[in-house]
């Protein structure tokens, strides 16, 4: 797993346990059988997003559908060619989102 990777798996693994209402979420379960459904796998969606600042697709999500393997998809997405600004940018998603108790 990727250092950049690894950063994000805490958060996405507490934004699992908060949406699932769970306090233990293992990073190798599927979502759906940790106990999600379809309208909580929207509300990790919008979690996900407001965490990394992007507008990340439903089917991009679902196809990354355990704790590691969305740290590991998510931690993609900023590093080919991304450049300082695009990690300071989701650097500050994740604050907002810390501020905001979620």
């Amino acid at each position: 797993m990727s250092t950049a990777a690894h950063d994000l798996l805490d958060e996405i693994r507490l934004i699992w346990a908060e949406v699932l209402d769970q306090e233990d979420v293992p990073v190798d379960e599927n979502f759906f059988e940790a106990g999600g459904d379809s309208l909580l796998f929207i509300v990790l969606l919008e979690r996900i997003n407001r965490l990394t600042g992007r507008e990340i697709e439903a089917a991009e999500l679902f196809d990354h559908s355990t704790v590691e393997a969305q740290a590991e998809f998510l931690a993609g997405l900023a590093v080919p060619g991304a450049g300082a600004d695009a990690a300071d940018d989701a650097a500050e998603g994740r604050g907002r989102l810390l501020a905001r108790g979620h």
